[in-house]
């Protein structure tokens, strides 16, 4: 059943980890307003994923609340290893890292081998997201030497990131694509790829996936220079996209994050791509019960900027308030979501450039403005008309609805949609009398509201999106309206 939350229009995703992965937890957290889940394989073995993914999927069924399942691959993230609790290190202090190979008693390990070929001297070196720095004075052999410029504390598994090295590293490692299979096997809706460069990554794992037998789509994670010079095609060839804020913010230089940031949401929106803010979105709420002032802010213009989902980390993986996160960014969104000028982005696109498809999208989202349609509702196998619609960004609510269970979670990544099922139908009217039903019954809209409905006719022969039509929710049962009326097609302005 539909409630106050779902209409909602920008999503939550939020990574799953110790303080989440129990039903029970999830369950709350379903209640709160998550839409998607993400499993980070950087950390646990398969047979707890397994686990999770199967307690998300319960508690989904029990709470009659679709819910996306991410896998996000590990990628060739250069992490430290082999250390042993914490290691406390300040500016001035002298460190050597070395590869877990040629480890030595003292030095800091990474899980990159031949680590030594790939740095150079006077190189900079940053561990977790950028806290620590440290410059490499020497190389001597296998054994890296340098100088903490800014300390912290080193942490087990924490991530090292080089900006200035090329490695010869591919985008999938076999550790990903033993994990893909298991994730196929698993049946994710989404696949996150880590350190994407160029869309030939992109390319080359759909066409695993499609090997594998999997219709799981495909999130690019933005977090490397080269994909910031490569984001046109990127977003072209991703099925969404991630604005991954730790990484690149190191990579480009935390000053130029911002305006990329911004670059990266207008481009996706332009182009009808999902796009998720994510990284520290409400990282205080990892300890505390209430975000910073900076934090609300954060959120809040993310909304405004244009994006389809923002992203909780630790602070839903790890922290001490997993469920109050949740709410806390759901509030946030909402009165963010009050501010008109979010709705109705039509660009200035010729006319001559839609295609037919973005003609019924359109055409749907201004007569839902012009008539002050109450819901806009899409009667569609795979959703795709859905997400265009999203494109435009429409006040009234967006319901995709249909019979096949496969396509529901993977629209909760899209900006306003939310979803129902139905029966099997033979025919328009019936199709129809069951969307009507639902509408109703879920307090979607009231007896008497405007509906726009886009559909393809006739719908016994699965034809694609064709038509746009309008009905007075209530009014047919009553014998008032014997059928939805047809409307032409409105040209964008």
């Amino acid at each position: 059943m539909a409630h106050s939350l779902s209409f909602r229009k920008t999503k939550i995703v939020a990574t799953i980890g110790p303080a989440s992965w129990e039903k029970e937890q999830l369950s709350k957290m379903i209640q709160a307003g998550l839409n998607v889940a993400r499993l980070n394989f950087s950390h646990g073995d398969i047979e707890q994923h397994r686990q999770t993914v199967q307690a998300i999927r319960e508690a989904s069924d029990e709470l009659a609340a679709p819910v996306g399942i991410i896998q996000d691959l590990q990628g060739p993230k250069i992490r430290v290893a082999n250390l042993k609790g914490e290691r406390v290190v300040e500016a001035g202090d002298t460190l050597v890292m070395t590869d877990v190979e040629h480890h030595r008693e003292g030095a800091i390990a990474v899980d990159l081998k031949n680590w030594h070929r790939f740095v150079r001297e006077d190189q900079s070196i940053f561990i977790d997201d950028g806290i620590i720095e440290l410059k490499v004075n020497k190389i001597k052999g296998t054994q890296v030497h340098c100088e903490v410029v800014f300390g912290g504390t080193i942490r087990p598994r924490k991530g090292v990131n080089l900006p200035d090295a090329d490695l010869p590293i591919e985008c999938m490692t076999e550790k990903d694509c033993a994990d893909l299979e298991a994730g196929v096997e698993l049946q994710f809706d989404y696949i996150a790829l880590s350190f994407v460069r160029t869309a030939e990554d992109i390319t080359k794992l759909k066409k695993r996936l499609k090997e594998l037998g999997s219709t799981a789509r495909v999130i690019a994670k933005i977090e490397k220079k080269e994909a910031i010079k490569n984001i046109a095609a990127i977003v072209k060839k991703a099925d969404g996209i991630m604005v991954a804020r730790g990484d690149l913010s190191v990579e480009i230089g935390q000053v130029h994050l911002p305006a990329e940031q911004k670059k990266i949401i207008q481009l996706c929106n332009k182009s009808g791509k999902p796009v998720i803010t994510a990284t520290q979105m409400l990282d205080s709420m990892q300890v505390n019960s209430r975000p910073t002032r900076a934090e609300i802010t954060d959120v809040a213009n993310a909304v405004l900027d244009g994006s389809d989902a923002l992203m909780l980390s630790g602070e839903s993986a790890f922290g001490k308030h997993p469920v109050r996160s949740i709410q806390t960014m759901h509030e946030i969104i909402v009165e963010a979501e009050k501010q008109p000028h979010i709705y109705y982005r039509f660009g200035n696109r010729k006319k001559d450039q839609f295609t037919v498809p973005e003609s019924i999208a359109i055409s749907a989202v201004l007569c839902s403005k012009q008539l002050n349609a109450k819901a806009i509702v899409c009667l569609s196998t795979t959703g795709k008309t859905a997400q265009m619609i999203s494109k435009y960004r429409p006040k009234a609510k967006l319901v995709a609805v249909t019979a096949k269970s496969e396509a529901l979670c993977k629209l909760e990544f899209c900006w306003g949609v939310q979803t129902l099922k139905i029966a099997q139908y033979e025919n328009t009217e019936e199709a129809i009398s069951q969307v009507e039903e639902l509408l109703l019954a879920n307090n979607i809209v009231n007896t008497g509201d405007h509906v726009v409905l886009t559909l393809g006719v006739p719908v016994a022969q699965g034809q694609k999106t064709n038509a746009v039509r309008v009905f007075s929710a209530g009014n047919r049962r009553k014998g008032k309206e014997k059928s939805p009326k047809a409307i032409r097609f409105i040209s964008p302005s």
